[in-house]
C-alpha cells in the first residue's frame, strides 16, 4: 500500500511539473521569487502598516476625547460633528480599515459603528449617545502605503525578466544541442558550434567528436560493403562459367545458389549507390508514387489513390521502397492497391494487397535483414530478405517508420509513414547496417 501510494505521488508530481529544462528553470526561478514578496508583503503589511495605523488611531483618539468633552473644539481639530452611522461598514481586505476599528474598540467601549464606506476618504464614527463625527482618514492611516509595494514588485518584475533573459542565452546553447543530436539521430547532420557555459561547450564537443567517430565508421563500413559486394562478382561470373559446362545434377542447384548470391549482391550495390547520390527534394508524391507504380507492374492498370502532396523526401530512396512493396505485393496476391493518406502532421503510403499475409508474431522479425519466414511470403524462388528491412530504412531516414498491418482485401497492408514538416535524414548504408 505504501508502495502504491509513494507511485501515485509520484507520477501526480510528474504530471504537474513541466517538462521542459527552460519552463522548469523558470520555475525554480519564479518560486523564490513570489516567496520572497509574498513574505515581505505579509510583514510589511502585518507588523509595519498595521502598527503604524494603530499608533495614529491612539493618537487620534486624544483629540476625539478632547471633542467629546468641548464640542466647539471640532473646527480646529478638523473633526466634524455629524449624525452616528447606522452600521458598521469595513471592507474585509482593508487591513488598516480593520485595524483601525480594533483600535478604536479598545479604546472607546461606547463606540458603537465605524462606517468607511460613506465616503472613502472620510471615517465615520457613532457613539452609543447617539454622537457622531467625521474626520480625514488620513488622520488614521498612513498615506499611500502601497508605494512599497508597488516599487517592490516593479523592482521584483524587472529583476525577473533581466533573469529571464540571462536564463534563455544560456538554454540556448543546450536547446541548439539537443537539435543537433535529434537531427544525427534521424540520420541528418544539422550545422552545431558548440557555445554557452563550459559545461555546455564541454558536452557540445564531446558530441561533435561522437558524431564524427560515427561518421567514419559508417562511411567504412559502407566503403568496405561496397566494395566486397563489388569483389565479389568476379569469382561468382567465374562460378556460373564453370556450372555451365558442368553435366552434373548438382550444377542447376549451384547456379541458383550463385544467382541468389548475385540478386544480394546487387541489392546491396544499388542501394549504396541509391544512398550516396540520393538527395532531398520536394516532390508531388503521388505523381511520383504513380511513376513507380508504373514502372514497377508494367501493364497492371494500378492507379494511385489519394490527394496530391508535395513533400520533401528522397524520390530515389522512395522510388526504391514503394517499387520493393509494389513488387512484393504483386508476387503473393493477385489484388494489388497503392493509397496515400495526408494528415496534419504525416503522410502514409499504403501498399495492400489480399494474399496470405504475415502472421502478426512474424512482422518485426520479417522486416529484419536476410529475414525468411516460413509463410508463403518468404518460400518465394528470389527472396532473398531485404526487401522489407530496405524499406524500412528508406522510412526510418525519413524520419519515419514502416508499419505492417492486416489489410481489408484480405491481405497485408505495409504503410510507410513520412513526418510532416521535420526535419529528415540521409540514407547510411544498407538495409539493417546504419
Amino acid at each position: 500500500m505504501d508502495s502504491a501510494s509513494e507511485l501515485s505521488r509520484r507520477t501526480l508530481r510528474r504530471r504537474w511539473l513541466p517538462r521542459s529544462f527552460y519552463a522548469r528553470a523558470a520555475l525554480i526561478l519564479i518560486v523564490p521569487i513570489i516567496t520572497l514578496q509574498l513574505a515581505v508583503a505579509v510583514m510589511f503589511l502585518q507588523r509595519h502598516y498595521e502598527g503604524v495605523t494603530v499608533q495614529m488611531t491612539s493618537n487620534m483618539s486624544r483629540e476625539i476625547n478632547l471633542v467629546r468633552s468641548d464640542p466647539r473644539l471640532a473646527p480646529d481639530l478638523g473633526i466634524q460633528l455629524v449624525p452616528a452611522p447606522t452600521e458598521t461598514r469595513v471592507r474585509f481586505w482593508d487591513l488598516s480599515g480593520r485595524a483601525m476599528r480594533e483600535q478604536m474598540d479598545l479604546l472607546f467601549p461606547d463606540l458603537a459603528t465605524v462606517d468607511l464606506l460613506t465616503t472613502r476618504k472620510v471615517v465615520m464614527i457613532g457613539f452609543e449617545d447617539g454622537t457622531g463625527m467625521a474626520f480625514a482618514r488620513s488622520n488614521v492611516s498612513a498615506a499611500n502605503p502601497h508605494q512599497l509595494l508597488v516599487l517592490m514588485m516593479a523592482t521584483a518584475l524587472l529583476m525577473t525578466a533581466v533573469s529571464f533573459l540571462f536564463m534563455r542565452g544560456q538554454i540556448r546553447p543546450i536547446r541548439r544541442l539537443a537539435r543537433a543530436a535529434e537531427a544525427f539521430g534521424r540520420g541528418d547532420v544539422a550545422e552545431f558550434r558548440p557555445s554557452g557555459a563550459t559545461e555546455v561547450r564541454a558536452a557540445g564537443t564531446a558530441f561533435l567528436e561522437m558524431r564524427n567517430r560515427i561518421e567514419r565508421h559508417i562511411e567504412q563500413r559502407t566503403l568496405l560493403l561496397s566494395g566486397v559486394s563489388h569483389d565479389l562478382r568476379t569469382p561468382l561470373t567465374r562460378m556460373k562459367l564453370e556450372l555451365s559446362m558442368m553435366d552434373a545434377p548438382e550444377a542447376g542447384d549451384l547456379t541458383r545458389d550463385v544467382e541468389a548470391m548475385e540478386r544480394i549482391i546487387d541489392t546491396f550495390l544499388d542501394f549504396a549507390r541509391d544512398s550516396a547520390n540520393d538527395a532531398l527534394a520536394e516532390v508531388d508524391l503521388t505523381a511520383l508514387l504513380q511513376e513507380v507504380v508504373d514502372m514497377a507492374a508494367p501493364g497492371a492498370g494500378l492507379t494511385v489513390a489519394g490527394p496530391s502532396v508535395r513533400i520533401r523526401v528522397y524520390p530515389d530512396g522512395i522510388r526504391r521502397a514503394v517499387a520493393n512493396l509494389v513488387k512484393n505485393a504483386q508476387r503473393y496476391g493477385t489484388v494489388v492497391r497503392v493509397t496515400v493518406d495526408a494528415g496534419d502532421s504525416a503522410v502514409v503510403i499504403a501498399v495492400e494487397d489480399d494474399g496470405p499475409g504475415i502472421p502478426i508474431g512474424q512482422r518485426e522479425a520479417a522486416m529484419r535483414p536476410f529475414a525468411r519466414l516460413d509463410s508463403a511470403r518468404s518460400n518465394t524462388a528470389g527472396n532473398v530478405g531485404l526487401g522489407l528491412s530496405i524499406v524500412r530504412d528508406v522510412a526510418r531516414a525519413h524520419g519515419g517508420a514502416l508499419r505492417l498491418a492486416n489489410s481489408d482485401l484480405g491481405g497485408l497492408s505495409a504503410q510507410i509513414v513520412l513526418p510532416r514538416e521535420r526535419g529528415t535524414g540521409r540514407m547510411v548504408g544498407p538495409a539493417g547496417l546504419e
